[in-house]
C-alpha cells in the first residue's frame, strides 16, 4: 500500500508542474487557480483500464493536454481486479475550425505512464526470483498512443461545460513494443489497442 500511495503522489506532483502553466489555455477562465483542472475525461480500454476517468490540464495554447485517471478492470475470470492509475499527456500540432462550432485535431500524439496496483503486480523484483530474473517492472507501463479528435462548442462563456469532445486512440505499450521485436512472427495487430473516449471542457 506504502508504494502505491508513492507513485499516486509522484504522479500528482507531475502533473501539478504540467498545470502550473495551464492559464495560457484558452479553455481556462482568468481567474482559474491552477490547480482547477479544465476538463474531465472518461475513457473506455487503452491499456489504462477497461475503464477509466479523471480529469486533466491544458497549456501551450491547448496543443498539449495531460490527464490523470483512475481505471478498473474487473475480475472476469480472474481471481482479482486490477486497478490502474494513469498520468497521459497528448500534443496535437494543429487543428481545424470547422462549422456550427465543431474543432477537429487531425492528429494526436502522447504516451502515459501507468501504474497497476495489485498483489499480482511488482515494481521491485520479488525476493523469490532470481537476480535480474525480469528485467521490468509489472505494476509500470509506458503507453505510446497516436489518435484523433473532434469538439463541439456547447456552452457559453458563464456555462460550466463549454465544449464536448470524443476522441479515438491507437496505442500500445512499450513491453508489447519489445516483445515485437523479439518476435519477429507476431503480428503488428497483436501488440495494438484501441481506445475511444469523451471530454467536458470547462
Amino acid at each position: 500500500m506504502k508504494t502505491f500511495i508513492k507513485y499516486c503522489l509522484l504522479l500528482f506532483i507531475a502533473n501539478a508542474s504540467f498545470g502550473a502553466y495551464a492559464q495560457d489555455s484558452h479553455t481556462s477562465d482568468t481567474d482559474r487557480k491552477w490547480y482547477i483542472p479544465d476538463h474531465a475525461v472518461a475513457q473506455f480500454a487503452g491499456n489504462i483500464g477497461l475503464i477509466s476517468a479523471g480529469v486533466g490540464y491544458s497549456y501551450l495554447h491547448d496543443k498539449v493536454q495531460t490527464d490523470i485517471m483512475y481505471g478498473f478492470v474487473p475480475a472476469f475470470e480472474s481471481n482479482t481486479s486490477i486497478h490502474i492509475l494513469t498520468a497521459k499527456t497528448a500534443w496535437h500540432p494543429w487543428s481545424v475550425d470547422l462549422e456550427k462550432g465543431y474543432l477537429l485535431e487531425p492528429l494526436r500524439l502522447g504516451t502515459g505512464i501507468s501504474y497497476s496496483y495489485g498483489p499480482q503486480f511488482f515494481t521491485s523484483l520479488p525476493k523469490r526470483y532470481p537476480d535480474k530474473y525480469y528485467w521490468w517492472a509489472s505494476s509500470l507501463r509506458f503507453t505510446p498512443f497516436i489518435g484523433t479528435a473532434i469538439s463541439k462548442k456547447i456552452g457559453r462563456d458563464a456555462t460550466m461545460i463549454k465544449r464536448v469532445q470524443l476522441y479515438g486512440e491507437l496505442g500500445t505499450t512499450d513491453l508489447d513494443v519489445v516483445s515485437k521485436f523479439g518476435n519477429k512472427h507476431l503480428p503488428i495487430w497483436d501488440i495494438l489497442n484501441l481506445a475511444f473516449g469523451t471530454k467536458f471542457i470547462f
